[in-house]
């Protein structure tokens, strides 16, 4: 290459870019233009003094010269005089050569000097040196113009007198160096690292320059100061430079170690050093990304740290504060994460790190002379910038630096104190036993950590720990006016440093031994330290603008390094010992934090004794909680619950120490009172436990109260007695009555949902589920320090621990972790949520409750006080203006009940035993069904009755007993039913629930459902279904102070419902009230009598104007008033067994309404049926008055056949009660008629789908029949033929469409046959007269009968017997429907006829005798039970069966037996029999046949004695058989329940009504039930009409024999029963599966109406009082008896309506066990039907077929017919 390519590549290479702001631009470029380069032809080189001459002025210096005579200067030898050389270097060196000249001069200079070794003054280097002076840096001319310098200056060795410019002209230089390296234009890597070289080689020699004695003491101390702030503002410029992103580094490194300050999840960047991301960002320069290898600042702070440590012992003091701040921000710069502190990690081979350098450099300044100024200077810098002139763009990074230095400080003291520690530990476990250590060899590194000769000062409380918290506290109070977002960051940064300095610390506290904590002035800096940085959160927001949640869960998951430093500090062990608490720390930033976090906090402090007397700040630590708003928001439901836990643990452990406990009772007082004033919160509060705690403390008070007196021996007056608890009570009733106005006002959507639990609802930025972190590290039980003094009144802390539940426990090491920590108790999961108002009423209700259901009754003046507070519930439900707390008010008052000693207790199992309340509730839409939201927990009893509940009923789906039953007895209904005001039109069991119409604009908003059924009751009941020792309702003897005012509670009711506006409040009475009022006990004494009347009176006349619930102001869709008027009318029915206080027009009023009551809905009617059937025994004068419109009313709404079951109960009832229909018109029984024969027609069409189930229309229609069968015979017998008509037209418009009539209506036209002319029984009896005629003893044959025939004369089979008695016959007419015997006497045949030798004798006497022979009630056996027989009691035992016949009274009846019908059952003689002729006639006629001639005599004899058996085996009525058991006081098992041999004396008064006693011994006429005088007792009841029999299998009265342990010969009969009468003195609900038997499926349960002890059933007090009587069915069965849930019926009217029920349920249990439980079609056979079947079965198997001949014509036509030997 020739020489000139070499110089275009050279000048390509040294072109100036960028730096040509000193510079004229591109004046060398042009000078070079100039310069001329002749073309030399010259072969020989030039000489020295030829180039010297060439390059000389006024010759044109050329490149190739300069070079040349640079090349051959260093060979030159001798050298030549520095004058020689001068003009050269003027012309090559002068400003205005260009640049390549200039290189080439300075080229020349640089060679000659270096080898030049003669002396030069300093005038002459002053004047080589003007040569430099006014020179900048340029790249192709600086560095031999650097090289001909230090050549001039020997290395800087000779500059004496040129010092000071000397040093001008290097920073000069160094700066133009610096700004080319920092221009960011090189074109590569490889040009970069040139420029950085020229950087370092100008410092260098600045350096060597300032390092001779000589030069540096000539340099004044001003002049050296300006060198280290001039390299200062080098670097403050490299530091602006933004760190170099990951991608600028293409040579790989060696990955940095993992860092303690590393968040977990972030990556560690390999490579150079990098910024820490805990640095501070400033706000960056506009200069593009510059692709370095190495950062400007790294440059650049080696070159400041190298001139420092050269010059720091030469600078004074003044200049720390100069030094300090360049090093803390190069520290902040290059700050990287730093490693746990630890003692056993040895030394570190690796070359030390900048941050390293630096740190050392600081440390060299804090451990040395001058460290007090340094530690000043430090402190100034740790907090924010005070100047406001002052530029505060980087106090932030200082600042930063700052605590880093802080930071590495108090870790070297750490070290220290973590080294000596060890070494203490390490030498004390292995010292041998010869006293020799056996450690000499302990690491010199580790001696040296805990003794090291730089120690600063280590971990200093007073002097560190106090600096570090007022820098951060300052800080977070610290906001610039023109701050940024930068600046916010910049202070985060500041926020992360000091928070890994507390992470640092409470490392080394972990580390130390058990049971060492920190001492006082430690926990006051930690703790004060981290409430700070906790507090910088507060003003932090998301994006959205709403608070930041820290994820104490998963700290890496926050979103700055700060965060995530300072949620690892907050998720650590609570038993970390600080003032503040770190639980009290967490409660300050509450809103920063989720729900689920500060749930946690209660439980661990509470564990720890923190809020427990143990600790002396227990009550600070209460007050901060309890003072907290944000710990009781709306979003925090589970730190409420979690609060509240923990507040009522502690107050409870507290109960026996007044002092600790009125104390925290006070604070609880303030709270409620604050939150009270908090209006806002009202509907989201459900901290009930501060408001229970209140009640609580009420109560505690008073007993307290009391004891004091006691001691005192004083009577004060009553408010002094209640003054400590006026305050408590006064808050709560203000609460009660003023809190939650605004919930009444709140509409919300027509789709009205139950309130329920609502989920708690809190944000968090993480959606793990992880439990927090916690060390393992507990505190210590005792900790050092000074304690509060503790008032001098309280007990010392020593004497409570021991009541305190556990210790403080102590961790074993902080590396192990604990479990995480249950809550203190189980959280409900149907926690209410309760306004305040109503969480007051319930605090009330503990007062109540604990004064009246605890041993505290037995106090006067708890008693007194417990009057106070019901008198305010009372007041509550009128006054308090939220319908919630009206509700709460309510669902305690109705729940109260009183029992036979009027003591009051509140019931809880057995609210609702049968099942009304859910009935009610399902009426308006109030319980849930299958698929309904917000379904009630149940128990297992519930769960599995409520799957077999029957859901057949039409209109109601009420509870029914069903298997395993509700409150131990009785299941729960599954609440499904119709939609109010409207019929069900199907009856399928899977119908679909109800569905709730969808919002829309223009409905009528609705009220909020308060309640459901089930219901969840806001209190906890205290002792419940126990009476009180100390309060009644009713006092007979005397006024008594613990006589509660009921009346006055029974008036609030009546208000309630006269003025009532809100339809939860009206609906939840109505619905609850008849249960309550079925407690009459509870009603007891004038007062109360009084305002029954009123109520009554009330609920009549608004029922009958409509006007009851006018006031309601919004209706819940699908309601209207008159669903409230259904509800209404079953507390009417409650009300009819108060009657007996009633008069006579008030008793009529009720019947009235019932009345009125048949012309609405269908649920109404049916309840308004039941009721009337109540009144038929109850009010029978009241309803004979009113029957015949009664009767109308039914024969108008009869056109609704789901109606029938209950018309046609109903009338069959009322028509077995003679005394109601004595008086009625033609008219009214053609109505009843008509409304049996319509049912009948609708259930007997053929082909017809019945509109109900199988099994319940084949009842129906046999209930129709019966009607007709009862009515009929209620009919005077002369007025019987008038209804025959009417009744043969419907019935045979019932059969309309068939071939034939159907056999029940053959059946029904046989019995109307029978009982339209006579009255007589349907079976004949043995009399005197049939006992001489049909026994002839006297004559030589013993057969009665002569001879006999047989006709079949229609549906009968009449037999004719001649006797053997002169002149005496015997008919015999077997009917369907019954047997007809008649004796006839012949008198055509003379007594003595014509030589007869044996004369009648005995007609006459016979005949005179027929008419004696009446049977009287026999006395038992004297070996029954005599001692029952003299008792007493049975004087006053009133005669229930009395015989109409004249003649003597008989004996007065045992009180067991009563009276015994023996071997007959003579019911036709105590009934007048009245015949009509037609009788006869129709007996033996061949009614219904219409063919004549078909009247054959039987020709086969032989056949008749088959037919007679069958008939006679069949009965001519119907048979029933029902057993009887008595559960006596506490008895559950059947076993216990068939041993029983006698009842109570009421229920032996109930046997004697309910039948006739029978001698079970030679009986023929009464069915005995599969009953055996030798096995079963002689004795049983029994009951019988023309109708029907029933025979009663009473467990009490047949034998308990001592072999039967399992008391089968009862179960037997009683087991295979489908209807059993249980009579209940348990006291507890009667379960329905209790008697294990297939044959399941009805009981009709009798109990008293309310509770009483075991003395109220063993004598007759009670007996004449009313019952309550309820049906329970199997599963399927739909109701089918007019009692509905329950009946109360006084105890003398109670057998007969048993008696009905009984009949009634054995007919249709007798239809559902026949189709197999309503799953088959199959009819039911009555026994008059199977007696028809026999004869029409005979008559076309057995006789031979009709014979019908042509119309006869003429006489001898007539010769078949006259012929009657055929047919006679």
């Amino acid at each position: 290459m020739s020489r000139q390519q070499q110089d275009a590549d050279a000048n390509a290479r040294f072109r100036q870019r960028s730096n040509t702001t000193t510079f004229t631009p591109f004046v060398w470029r042009r000078k070079a233009d100039t310069v001329s380069t002749p073309v030399q032809h010259q072969t020989q080189p030039l000489t020295f003094e030829a180039l010297v001459e060439a390059l000389t002025p006024p010759a044109v210096p050329s490149l190739a010269h300069a070079r040349s005579l640079a090349t051959l200067i260093a060979s030159q030898s001798p050298l030549p005089r520095p004058s020689l050389l001068n003009p050269v270097w003027a012309a090559l060196c002068g400003h205005d050569s260009p640049s390549l000249l200039q290189a080439a001069g300075y080229e020349i200079m640089a060679t000659f000097w270096e080898r030049f070794d003669g002396h030069l003054g300093t005038a002459d280097i002053l004047q080589y040196f003007s040569l430099f002076l006014h020179t900048v840096w340029a790249a192709d001319v600086g560095e031999p113009r650097l090289r001909a310098l230090r050549a001039l200056t020997r290395g800087g060795t000779e500059v004496i007198g040129i010092e000071i410019p000397l040093l001008g002209l290097l920073k000069t230089w160094t700066e133009g160096a610096f700004d080319a390296y920092m221009s960011g234009d090189a074109p590569d890597l490889a040009d970069r690292a040139e420029r950085e070289r020229h950087v370092e080689l100008l410092t260098a020699f600045l350096a060597s320059v300032l390092e001779q004695p000589e030069s540096a003491a000539r340099v004044s101390e001003g002049d050296l100061a300006s060198v280290l702030q001039f390299y200062a503002g080098l670097l403050g410029r490299a530091l602006t430079v933004p760190p170099l992103s990951p991608t600028a580094d293409p040579v790989p490194s060696p990955p940095l170690a993992a860092h303690a300050d590393q968040p977990i999840g972030v990556k560690t960047t390999a490579g150079i050093h990098r910024r820490h991301p805990s640095s501070i960002s400033i706000r960056s320069i506009s200069s593009p990304s510059l692709p370095f290898r190495k950062h400007p600042a790294e440059l650049m702070v080696v070159i400041y740290l190298d001139h420092l440590s050269s010059q720091l012992k030469a600078l004074a003091p003044k200049f720390l504060t100069f030094i300090l701040p360049v090093l803390l921000r190069a520290l902040a710069f290059f700050a990287s994460p730093l490693p746990r502190v630890s003692i056993m990690s040895g030394r570190n081979h690796m070359p030390a790190s900048l941050e390293d350098r630096i740190q050392k450099s600081l440390n060299v300044l804090f451990s040395g002379p001058y460290g007090s100024s340094c530690m000043a200077i430090l402190k100034r810098h740790l907090l924010p910038p005070t100047d406001i002139g002052k530029d505060l763009q980087f106090a932030p990074v200082i600042a930063l630096g700052a605590h880093r230095t802080l930071r590495n400080i108090i870790r070297q003291g750490l070290c220290t104190k973590m080294a000596r520690a060890y070494i203490c530990r390490l030498t004390s476990v292995s010292y041998p036993t010869t006293g020799v250590s056996g450690h000499k060899d302990l690491e010199k590194d580790l001696m040296e950590r805990a003794w090291s000769k730089d120690d600063i000062s280590g971990w200093d409380h007073t002097r560190l720990g106090r600096l570090l918290c007022k820098s951060v506290e300052a800080w977070v109070k610290f906001t610039p006016a023109d701050s940024g977002e930068d600046y916010d960051m910049e202070k985060d940064k500041i926020m992360d440093e000091a928070a890994c300095t507390m992470r640092d610390i409470f490392q080394e506290f972990d580390e130390r031994e058990d049971g060492v904590d920190m001492d006082d002035e430690e926990a006051c800096v930690a703790g004060a330290t981290l409430r700070q940085l906790a507090s910088f959160v507060h003003p932090i927001r998301t994006p959205d603008g709403a608070r930041l949640i820290l994820p104490l869960d998963q700290p890496a998951e926050a979103p700055t390094p700060f965060l995530r430093t300072l949620s690892s500090l907050l998720a650590r062990d609570h038993s970390t010992y600080m003032i503040p608490l770190l639980s009290t720390t967490l409660f300050f930033i509450a809103d920063h934090l989720t729900d689920a976090d500060t749930a946690k906090l209660p439980s661990m402090m509470f564990e720890q004794h923190d809020l427990s007397p143990a600790s002396p700040d227990w009550l600070k630590s209460w007050e901060d909680i309890l003072s907290n708003s944000t710990l009781f928001a709306p979003t925090r439901a589970l730190t409420r619950l979690e609060i509240m836990k923990a507040l009522r643990s502690v107050y409870d452990s507290l109960k026996d120490m007044p002092s600790y406990r009125k104390s925290l009772a006070d604070l609880v007082f303030d709270f409620c009172r604050m939150q009270a004033d908090n209006p806002q919160e009202d509907l989201t509060f459900d901290s009930s436990v501060a408001w229970r705690i209140l009640g609580d403390e009420v109560v505690l008070r008073a007993v307290e109260v009391h004891t004091a007196l006691v001691t005192s021996s004083s009577e004060p007056d009553t408010v002094t007695l209640f003054a400590p608890s006026r305050g408590f009570i006064d808050l709560l009733t203000t609460v009660a009555i003023e809190g939650g106005i605004q919930e009444d006002d709140d509409d919300i959507g027509c789709a009205s949902t139950l309130a329920t639990p609502v989920s708690p609802a809190f944000s968090s930025s993480s959606a793990s589920a992880a439990v927090t972190p916690i060390l393992s590290r507990k505190q210590s039980d005792q900790r050092s320090g000074n304690a509060r003094d503790r008032d001098s009144n309280m007990p010392s802390v020593m004497s409570i621990l021991s009541s305190l539940a556990g210790s403080r426990s102590q961790s074993q090491h902080s590396q192990e972790h604990e479990s995480p920590r249950p809550p203190l108790v189980a959280s409900p999961v149907s926690e209410s949520i309760l306004p305040r108002a109503a969480v007051a009423v319930v605090a009330l209700v503990s007062i109540f409750s604990q004064l009246a259901f605890t041993p505290h009754a037995l106090l006067q003046h708890n008693v007194i006080l417990a009057g106070q507070v019901f008198d305010t519930l009372v007041q509550l439900i009128g006054r308090a203006k939220s319908p919630r707390t009206r509700l709460t008010v309510l669902q305690f008052t109705m729940r109260i009940r009183a029992d036979r000693d009027h003591r009051l207790y509140f019931v809880d199992a057995h609210h609702d035993p049968d099942g009304n309340i859910m009935t009610l509730a399902s009426l308006i839409g109030r319980t849930p069904g299958p698929s309904s939201f917000g379904q009630v927990q149940q128990s297992e009893d519930e769960r599995t009755s409520s799957s077999d509940m029957n859901n057949d009923d039409s209109h109601v789906r009420r509870p029914q007993p069903r298997g395993t039953q509700e409150r131990d007895g009785r299941r729960a209904s599954r609440g499904r039913g119709i939609r109010p005001n409207q019929s069900a039109g199907s009856r399928s069991q899977s119908r679909a629930p109800l569905t709730t119409p969808s919002p829309s604009t223009n409905q009528v908003k609705t009220r909020e459902l308060l309640w459901q059924f089930p219901e969840s009751l806001p209190f906890t009941s205290i002792d419940p279904d126990n009476p009180s020792e100390g309060i009644f309702s009713y006092d007979p003897v005397s006024e008594s102070v613990g006589v509660l005012r009921i009346d006055s509670y029974l008036s609030a009711i009546f208000k309630l419902l006269e003025k009532e506006r809100n339809w939860e409040i009206l609906s939840y009475v109505l619905c609850h009230l008849p249960v309550q009022l079925a407690n009459k006990h509870l009603f007891c004494g004038p007062k109360c009598r009084e305002t029954i009347a009123r109520l009554l009176t009330f609920l009549c006349s608004g029922l009958e104007s409509g006007e009851l619930a006018s006031s309601i102001d919004r209706w819940p869709l699908g309601l209207k008033p008159r669903d409230a008027h259904g509800l209404a009318f079953h507390t009417l029915t409650v009300l009819v067994s108060y009657s007996r206080h009633f008069d006579l027009p008030l008793r009529h009023a009720i019947v009235n309404v019932f009345r009125e009551g048949l012309d609405s809905q269908p649920t109404t009617i049916i309840c308004c049926l039941q009721a009337l059937t109540l009144c038929a025994f109850e009010l029978l004068s009241s309803l004979k008055r009113s029957l015949p419109s009664i009767l109308e009313k039914l024969s108008q709404i009869m056109s609704n056949p789901d109606m029938a079951i209950h018309i046609l109960s109903f009338l069959s009832i009322v028509g077995s009660i003679r005394a109601l229909h004595a008086n009625l018109r033609e008219e009214d029984f053609k109505m009843v008629f008509g409304v049996a024969l319509q049912y009948l027609q609708h259930h007997n069409r053929p082909g017809a789908t019945p509109a109900m189930s199988w099994a319940m229309s084949q009842y129906v229609r046999t209930i129709s029949f019966t009607v007709v069968y009862v009515w009929f015979l209620a009919v005077k017998l002369p007025h019987r033929p008038r209804h025959i008509p009417y009744i043969t037209r419907q019935l045979l418009l019932a059969n309309e469409g068939k071939d034939d009539i159907d056999e029940p209506t053959e059946v029904c036209f046989d019995w109307l046959a029978r009982y339209a002319y006579a009255s007589a029984d349907p079976r004949p009896a043995h009399s005197t007269l049939s006992e001489i005629v049909m026994n002839p003893t006297n004559l030589a044959s013993p057969d009665p009968a002569v001879s006999e025939k047989t006709w079949i004369l229609g549906n009968s089979v009449v037999t004719i017997r001649s006797l053997a008695r002169l002149g005496w016959i015997e008919v015999l007419s077997r009917r369907p429907s019954g047997l007809t015997r008649f004796l006839c006497k012949l008198e055509n045949i003379p007594l003595v006829g014509p030589g007869d030798v044996d004369p009648d004798m005995v007609s006459v006497a016979g005949g005179m005798m027929m008419e004696r022979d009446i049977p009287r009630p026999e006395r038992p056996d004297v070996g029954v039970d005599q001692s029952l027989e003299t008792n007493p009691l049975s004087e006053t035992i009133k005669t229930v069966v009395v015989g109409e016949d004249a003649g003597a009274a008989p004996p007065a009846p045992d009180p067991i037996t009563g009276y015994v019908w023996s071997h007959t059952a003579p019911s036709q003689r105590r009934k007048h029999v009245a015949i009509d002729p037609a009788f006869f006639a129709l007996q033996l006629s061949p009614y219904p046949d219409k063919n004549q001639p078909a009247n054959q005599r039987m020709v086969d004899a032989a056949l008749l004695p088959a037919l007679f058996r069958s008939l006679d085996q069949i009965p001519v009525i119907d048979t029933h058989k029902v057993g009887i058991m008595y559960v006596a006081p506490g008895q559950t098992h059947e076993l216990d329940i068939l041993r029983n041999t006698h009842g109570s004396p009421a229920y032996t008064r109930f046997l004697e009504g309910i039948g006739r006693l029978i001698n079970l011994r030679g009986q023929v006429d009464v069915y005995a039930g599969g009953l055996s005088s030798d096995e079963d007792g002689e004795y049983a009841y029994a009951w019988w009409d023309d109708i029907g029999q029933v025979l009663y299998h009473t467990a009490t009265m047949m034998p308990s024999k001592p072999h039967d342990t399992y008391c089968v010969d009862k179960k037997r009969h009683i087991g295979n029963d489908y209807v059993r009468i249980v009579w209940n003195d348990s006291g507890i609900p009667y379960r329905f599966d209790t008697l294990a038997t297939q044959f399941q499926f009805v009981n009709i349960v009798i109990e008293p109406h309310s509770l009483g002890a075991i003395a109220a059933f063993s004598n007759n007090i009670h007996e004449n009082e009313y019952f309550k009587v309820t049906i329970q069915r199997a599963s399927g069965m739909s109701d089918f008896t007019p009692v509905g849930d329950f009946k109360l019926i006084s105890a003398e009217q109670l057998p007969l309506l048993v008696r009905q029920l009984s009949l009634l349920a054995d007919y249709f249990a007798s239809v559902f066990e026949r189709t197999e439980r309503d799953t088959k079609e199959v009819e039911v056979i009555t026994n008059w039907r199977a007696r028809l079947q026999k004869i029409m079965t005979f008559k076309r198997e057995k006789m031979p077929p009709l014979q019908t001949g042509g119309e006869i014509e003429g006489v001898i036509g007539q010769e078949a017919y006259r012929n009657f030997t055929a047919t006679f």
